[in-house]
């Protein structure tokens, strides 16, 4: 025999014993080896679970982030609609006859009242004013019913202009509702 001829044999001698051997293992650790696709096909589930968490939770964190940015301003908006409210007031009680100082004083609240309704718009709030429009819950707030030509449930009167920010009620507006006479 030559040293390639008892090389082969070796060769084909451990393949032959390793098949015996995985046959043998094979018979006796059925048990263990479905134990093992069963512990295997839990941890897939367990990892696939762990990632649509994950995802969900980045999603969400996403979703308050901007939220967060689009009403983050909410209370100071809140409070700003208050001193436009203060500036409106002011310039209603206005004298009729402006001369001078007065004049003068009057144009300076007008532009301060227009540049804060301009700066406010630029933050997504908006004025509310629903003269003429069906009365909406929502957004409106009756304070009074008025006898009207109007048809019921119409807003007739606005006593105080309401506001939102983007899509929410920032204040709504307290308007007098028309009734059928």
């Amino acid at each position: 025999m030559t040293k390639d001829n008892e090389v082969e044999n070796q060769d084909m001698d451990k393949a032959n014993g390793a098949e015996a051997q995985e046959a043998s293992l094979t018979e006796g650790d059925e048990s263990k080896v479905a134990a093992l696709e069963e512990q295997l096909s839990a941890l897939k589930h367990d990892l696939l679970k762990a990632y649509a968490d994950t995802e969900n939770l980045r999603k969400r964190a996403e979703r308050e982030k901007q939220e967060a940015l689009k009403y983050g301003l909410t209370n100071f908006a809140r409070d700003m609609v208050g001193v436009v409210d203060n500036f409106s007031r002011a310039l209603e009680a206005k004298p009729e006859k402006e001369e001078g100082a007065v004049k003068h004083f009057v144009e300076g609240i007008e532009l301060i009242e227009k540049e804060m309704l301009t700066a406010l718009e630029r933050h997504g709030v908006e004025k509310i004013n629903p003269i003429g429009e069906k009365f909406d819950h929502g957004f409106h707030q009756a304070m009074m019913e008025v006898e009207s030509e109007e048809a019921a449930g119409t807003v007739v009167q606005v006593l105080q202009v309401g506001y939102k920010i983007h899509d929410r009620l920032l204040r709504p507006a307290l308007v007098g509702v028309s009734k059928t006479k």
